[in-house]
């Protein structure tokens, strides 16, 4: 009942039928997550789901790392920018 899903530097052990994307949506219906706006930050091609998901429930995907085709509405360049992202936000 599992597949292997390479990525980047990774390699994920997969639920067959399961992606990230069916991930947010199912913790987004629950609490504490339902009702809250999901932000889905990923660096990876495997993030894509994840990014589409968020975004189809009201919220935002943020890739990391070089501009690409992606899902993600919003993008920064590295770690170092996410965490600074996030120092911003918790500082609002």
């Amino acid at each position: 009942g599992f597949r292997l899903q390479p990525g980047n530097e990774v390699i994920e052990y997969v639920p067959l039928g399961s992606d990230k994307g069916q991930a947010v949506r199912a913790l987004m219906a629950h609490a504490p997550f339902a009702g809250r706006v999901p932000v889905f930050v990923g660096d990876d091609l495997t993030d894509e789901h994840g990014f589409a998901a968020a975004q189809s429930l009201g919220g935002y995907g943020v890739l990391v790392g070089p501009e690409r085709e992606t899902a993600a509405r919003y993008r920064l360049d590295d770690v170092d920018a996410v965490l600074t992202w996030l120092e911003a936000v918790a500082k609002a």
